[in-house]
């Protein structure tokens, strides 16, 4: 297994990039989306909850965003990982686990230029995500499933508001053959909740 760490765009866009996207593009223009879920969803609120227990300890995690999940935990929650990529974006750098045998891939990391949750809850209240669903609490920590555009089965965008300035954020883009690409966003919350786990033993 290569797990040599290399900027290179092997992931189609970064769970940080598109949380950016989401949260400043224009509100009259909304950006791509796939069908509404009918699962909970909160479309009056324009705030996300305080984070009762904010984690601070992040700047290991801004500037090494692998450092924040092990590529073995990524293996035992989502198959055999072929490689990992580090991206950076306009609002920060985020780790890509691209899975063996053409499985697809995730990514994660800390949307520190995107203001935690405030922006995604704020593009919603004006009408531009088409999918918004408040998740339940991960470890506490407030969470929603938001649309970024992406299509298909295995594709699922989940954001983790970690304290009241930083989100956690994880994109999966599942392909036939991924034991979970009929439940992406059950992977993306096992994904952020180690996540998580890792940031608070900082």
């Amino acid at each position: 297994m290569n797990t040599a760490k290399a900027t290179i765009p092997v992931i189609i866009g970064t769970a940080a990039a598109l949380l950016l996207s989401a949260c400043n593009s224009n509100p009259g223009s909304p950006a791509p989306a796939s069908s509404p879920s009918s699962g909970t969803a909160n479309s009056s609120a324009s705030a996300p909850p305080k984070v009762a227990d904010p984690i601070t300890n992040t700047s290991a995690a801004e500037k090494d965003p692998c450092s924040a999940l092990p590529t073995s935990e990524v293996e035992k929650l989502g198959g055999k990982v072929r490689t990992t990529a580090v991206d950076t974006t306009p609002v920060g750098i985020t780790c890509g686990w691209i899975f063996a045998d053409g499985t697809g891939s995730v990514n994660g990391g800390l949307a520190s230029g995107a203001n935690g949750l405030q922006g995604l809850y704020q593009r919603n209240a004006v009408g531009g995500l088409k999918k918004f669903e408040v998740q339940p609490a991960i470890q506490g920590y407030p969470a929603v499933v938001y649309d970024i555009g992406l299509n298909g089965d295995g594709a699922c965008a989940l954001a983790v508001g970690i304290n009241d300035r930083l989100a956690y954020a994880v994109n999966t883009q599942l392909r036939p053959g991924n034991p979970n690409v009929a439940d992406p966003c059950a992977l993306a919350t096992k994904l952020a909740s180690a996540a998580i786990t890792s940031l608070k033993a900082k």
